[in-house]
């Protein structure tokens, strides 16, 4: 399945309706995944890896900075021949909220496929220089927020780089042994 300009903006859409929390969420820690900076972590250093797709939300906006990379200079799987766009945020936190990428508006889920192909939804608690509070707080999520995450992904895992993506991820997880936390 090919990822469309189209599909992201429905997607924006359907996650537009729904918060990890009945607040801005942002105001417990300062916006601290947008604005985040010390002496071994510039604020430029702040990307968001884009979804195949989503880099055409970003044709006429001037709040974010567009910048692709190859395969070779990444560590993804190999069926991203075309490579991976990122994006940042020229004014953080002042970006184009309604643009923001999907895994900004997930956050703090991700997906995982486990070795038996099950595919579930888990706490991003990936190496930050920051905390998010939500995480570390151990804060509940809205369930109409999960519910909605999870048809997100698992509607996203239907393309096969995404799949490769989120299966290679996982991967990793479990080589590591990195614990991670189901989301229920």
């Amino acid at each position: 399945m090919e990822i469309t300009k189209e599909i992201i903006e429905k997607i924006h859409e359907k996650l537009n309706e729904v918060s990890p929390v009945d607040y801005d969420c942002g105001k417990l820690c300062n916006e601290i995944c947008c604005v985040y900076e010390d002496e071994d972590y510039p604020n430029d250093d702040l990307i968001i890896y884009l979804l195949p797709g989503e880099e055409l939300m970003y044709d006429a906006s001037e709040s974010f900075e567009v910048i692709h990379y190859d395969i070779k200079e990444i560590d993804y799987p190999n069926s991203w021949k075309d490579g991976v766009y990122t994006v940042k945020c020229l004014n953080p936190p002042n970006c184009e909220r309604e643009i923001r990428p999907i895994q900004c508006r997930t956050f703090p889920l991700i997906p995982h496929i486990d070795k038996n192909n099950h595919f579930y939804l888990i706490f991003d608690e990936s190496q930050y220089p920051y905390k998010c509070p939500l995480i570390k707080d151990n804060v509940e999520l809205n369930n109409d927020f999960i519910v909605e995450t999870y048809k997100t992904w698992r509607f996203l895992l239907k393309n096969r780089l995404i799949y490769d993506l989120v299966d290679s991820d996982s991967r990793k997880r479990e080589n590591k042994k990195i614990k991670y936390k189901k989301v229920k």
